[in-house]
């Protein structure tokens, strides 16, 4: 059969296409929720930042095998190239993961496609493609580097770094066994005092199913400080997102993708998280506790309860991925695990760019070199620089 490649506007989506759309994501080689049609088409009626998001998509007869979203940038690091790339003004905000759809048969080869498309001009995209929070090991990654080869497409990693992540075990609890003694003692005394001072046990509860569980938790996320303000980032204080985000939990929910964990005692609320589902792999999207027992650190109780819940769904829960930047030291300690992510630049078409791409580890190292030159003797790395 022929494949086809096309670049459609995020808003020209038609029915066809998001049923199309809805499929792949349930088969994709690397899960990916947050480009579900559910997570970023019910965006475009809420929000105005998705305006410019372009699809690329590859298919084959009625079957889709890939998309790409992507925004294009009139400047390269200050440079007047301009470039394509999976961080535009929405999912550089609010999606954790950027990895492409693709489908997992023949995942090279229908990678392949799309980068000879976007070689050409018709597919109205620069020839420079920066794809950010791409996983840094896996089926996707390796594909990707040999359809790069297969078109001659340059390629570099401009970062890597990991976050929290968590996979099966051979018991439920037994994860508790890579943390540190201290801080297991320290999950076990928290646990204990809020049993006390509420005088009821911990119980865990799995509410996806519940329409008003996301409800519920639009209520304990906003009586808390993220409610305070707009910059707090409650989703009842930000513009519309409590009405988007409504349309993506139902939208999960009737597919049956939807985690709502909740940890209470008595009749207190202490911890719920909203967790989306695709493929193997759970995905962690917010959470939030009762404040009024931040002294037993009610968040960090809840997510080990979490951990616990989820595992326990094994062999259908592949993975954890709690989407949490490793800049949250204390909170990333509780899961042992770790998965890759890295930023990767791409120049599918162009000598400049081409020649942009091969020559920017050679203009990085001489950028660090004049920095330490420049820098006072004894005077430490700055924060921006690598150590």
């Amino acid at each position: 059969m022929t494949r086809r490649t096309r670049t459609l506007r995020l808003r020209d989506v038609t029915a066809e296409d998001a049923s199309r759309w809805m499929d792949l994501a349930a088969r994709a080689v690397e899960p990916n929720p947050f480009l579900d049609p559910s997570f970023l088409l019910t965006a475009d009626r809420w929000f105005p930042d998705t305006e410019g998001i372009l699809l690329v998509v590859v298919e084959e007869a009625d079957r889709m095998l890939a998309l790409l979203p992507l925004s294009v940038e009139r400047r390269f690091q200050g440079l007047p190239v301009p470039f394509a790339t999976t961080a535009g003004p929405f999912l550089a905000r609010r999606a954790p993961l950027c990895a492409p759809l693709v489908d997992g048969d023949g995942t090279a080869e229908i990678l392949t496609t799309m980068l000879d498309h976007l070689a050409g001009r018709g597919a109205g995209l620069p020839g420079l493609l920066e794809l950010t929070l791409f996983p840094g090991t896996g089926a996707l990654h390796d594909a990707l580097y040999d359809a790069a080869r297969a078109t001659g497409t340059p390629v570099i990693e401009r970062y890597r770094f990991e976050r929290a992540c968590m996979r099966p075990v051979p018991a439920p609890g037994t994860w508790r066994d890579g943390l540190s003694p201290g801080r297991r003692k320290k999950i076990g005394r928290f646990e204990r005092a809020l049993e006390r001072e509420i005088g009821a046990p911990l119980v865990s509860e799995a509410r996806g199913d519940d329409p008003q569980a996301f409800e519920d938790f639009l209520d304990l996320e906003a009586a808390g400080w993220k409610g305070t303000t707009a910059r707090g980032g409650a989703l009842r204080v930000t513009p519309n997102a409590a009405e988007w985000f409504t349309e993506v939990a139902d939208g999960f929910r009737a597919r049956g993708l939807l985690r709502v964990f909740s940890l209470r005692a008595g009749d207190v609320t202490l911890y719920m998280s909203v967790k989306l589902v695709c493929g193997g792999g759970v995905f962690g999207v917010m959470d939030t506790y009762d404040e009024r027992y931040a002294r037993w650190s009610p968040g960090v109780v809840g997510r080990a309860a979490e951990v616990d819940f989820v595992l326990a769904q094994a062999p259908r829960v592949e993975f954890f991925d709690q989407c949490m930047h490793p800049k949250n030291v204390e909170s990333s300690a509780l899961y042992p695990q770790r998965r890759s992510l890295v930023g990767l630049l791409l120049a599918p078409r162009g000598a400049a760019n081409r020649t942009l791409v091969r020559s920017l580890p050679r203009l990085a190292a001489a950028r660090d070199s004049l920095r330490r030159l420049r820098r006072p003797a004894g005077t430490p790395p700055s924060d921006e620089e690598p150590r």
